[in-house]
């Protein structure tokens, strides 16, 4: 499947019955959020990227909202990155990531709930958009991060899920691929006095197949943020 992205009046790239199919955009991090998953348990599937901001008008015939990630094999339509994901770990068995415990599933959620209003859908778009002065996105960023950190320092294992990463590190983690590229374009960071045990949960968290399999280079996504920043494509970066 060709990795470029589609939009606008593009024609719609045939599905084959029984394929499962992510729609999404390589520098999304919702979509990012699917792909580890996927990965993580093994899962084949293709991926249509589509442009952000000129969707093709098959893509909002399916999903009206508009909204990526989408998944779908024949006749099942799902949106929303943490439905696709879990519906994902209900469907195939192997290396469930969810909690089987009920109460763990909703706290879970709960913690992801009260994180993406702040960080993925607040801070951090402010602070891709802001200047490498604005100290106050980067703060409102950092602040968005401390519950992770209490989180993860209360919980005193070496992930969010235990002895190896699960639902809620996947789910996460897409963000923090992306600060490395901070850094070099603002200098951004993580500072260990006030972020120590995050700072040790990313580096091994590098280690993971999934992630190794999912991530772009530094460089790619420090080229996809200052084409965002100037309003320029970069739904193609590192394809040429």
């Amino acid at each position: 499947m060709d990795q470029r992205a589609y939009g606008g009046d593009s024609e719609f790239p045939p599905l084959e019955p029984g394929k499962l199919r992510l729609y999404g955009n390589r520098f999304c991090p919702f979509t990012e959020r699917v792909r580890l998953v996927l990965a993580a348990k093994g899962v084949e599937y293709e991926q249509v990227n589509i442009r952000l901001r000129d969707k093709p008008k098959w893509y909002l015939e399916k999903f009206p909202a508009g909204r990526t990630p989408g998944l779908e094999q024949d006749d099942h339509l799902l949106w929303e990155s943490i439905v696709i994901c879990e519906y994902l770990d209900e469907t195939f068995s192997q290396n469930v990531l969810f909690p089987k415990v009920p109460y763990d599933k909703a706290r879970i959620k709960l913690l992801v709930s009260a994180f993406d209003p702040v960080v993925p859908l607040g801070a951090y778009p402010a602070y891709c958009k802001s200047t490498a002065t604005d100290k106050e996105a980067e703060e409102a960023l950092l602040t968005g991060l401390e519950p992770l950190e209490a989180e993860i320092t209360q919980l005193g294992t070496p992930f969010f899920g235990g002895n190896k990463p699960r639902i809620l590190d996947f789910l996460v983690w897409p963000w923090f691929e992306r600060f490395p590229a901070f850094q070099e374009l603002s200098g951004f960071h993580l500072s260990d006095q006030r972020f120590p045990n995050l700072n040790r949960w990313m580096e091994r968290m590098y280690g993971q197949m999934a992630v190794q399999v999912c991530m772009h280079a530094t460089q790619l996504h420090v080229q996809a943020v200052q084409l965002y920043k100037d309003n320029k494509s970069f739904h193609d970066v590192g394809l040429d």
